[in-house]
């Protein structure tokens, strides 16, 4: 947890818009929909978080990471996850957002 909060910050430092972390409060789909549980495999000590980081745009993404790239608190904070966290099982995507307003549904 100090991780993802630590790397957020970095994240805000360089540009980024927001950081956020998001606690689990029920995995299991609701009105006859899918839930987290029907695509992720969790055993009963673990927890799931959401991670989110806003950009204004996808430009502004990719000029992000790339600074964050040669941040070396960034490069520590790497390499010690993967000593504490099984990477095969985080789940990482990206979105961009549209005004409900604005989009063409």
């Amino acid at each position: 947890m100090k991780i993802t909060k630590k790397s957020g910050e970095i994240l805000q430092s360089h540009g980024a818009l927001d950081h956020n972390i998001y606690y689990s409060n029920e995995l299991t789909g609701r009105q006859g929909s899918l839930g987290f549980l029907n695509f992720i495999e969790m055993e009963e000590d673990e927890e799931l978080l959401l991670g989110q980081s806003l950009f204004k745009n996808e430009d502004h993404y990719y000029e992000i990471m790339k600074n964050v790239g040669s941040d070396d608190i960034i490069q520590y904070l790497d390499g010690h996850i993967k000593d504490i966290v099984e990477m095969n099982r985080v789940v990482t995507s990206s979105f961009t957002s549209v005004k409900a307003s604005q989009a063409n549904a």
